[in-house]
């Protein structure tokens, strides 16, 4: 047994320590707790790829201590849209110390447009039952707080050709079934490991 555990760890090297972000929902924006869960779950599912974890919890609820907290506010709040550029669905802010501060905003009446004015299962969404263009919602919600997700985990407010980081999506791909378009690059994963284990650790030590 113990041949076999040194000889997997020569071939695979030491397994990386699980980090893991817990998202504080500071503000619902008025969804239920079951389209909440669903955004969550899809924030999960898009940054599992990046061996992250992600726990969620309301405002002051508890969460353990190696776990990075990061806020997440969903707004009633419509920005304005200059010249022909795609409505704001999400965005994060400036800290003190000029890096972004760990705090997703994500404006529920654009993510709402957007969806509403998409096709799904080959009908346009605002035809589709209430409870099925709530789950909709709710996934397109998520999509764009992973997105924002990855501004604060690489600390910058550019944008990539291609993946998860690109400046913007068609509709279609905040309801599709499939996750293509929301890859995260693996050229970006040692950096977003670095930004999670540093905020825990900064949390750590002020609470």
């Amino acid at each position: 047994m113990v041949a076999t555990l040194a000889l997997a760890l020569l071939l695979n090297g030491p397994a990386e320590p699980r980090l893991t972000v817990h998202l504080s929902i500071d503000q619902s924006g008025g969804l239920a707790a079951r389209q909440l869960q669903l955004a969550v779950d899809e924030v999960r599912k898009i940054w599992s790829d990046a061996h992250v974890a992600v726990t969620s919890g309301g405002y002051g609820e508890p969460n353990a201590p190696d776990e990075a907290t990061i806020s997440l506010r969903i707004l009633l709040t419509l920005l304005p849209v200059k010249d022909d550029a795609q409505r704001t669905l999400g965005w994060v802010t400036p800290g003190a110390d000029g890096r972004s501060a760990p705090l997703l905003l994500i404006s529920l009446p654009a993510v709402t447009e957007a969806v509403l004015a998409t096709e799904a299962f080959d009908m346009p969404v605002k035809r589709l039952p209430r409870g099925l263009r709530d789950r909709l919602i709710a996934q397109a919600i998520g999509r764009v707080a992973a997105h924002e997700l990855g501004h604060y985990l690489l600390q910058h407010a550019g944008h990539h050709d291609r993946g998860l980081m690109r400046s913007k999506y068609v509709a279609a791909e905040l309801v599709a079934d499939w996750l293509g378009p929301f890859k995260i690059g693996d050229a970006e994963l040692v950096v977003v490991r670095q930004e999670i284990a540093a905020l825990a650790h900064l949390q750590a030590i002020q609470q």
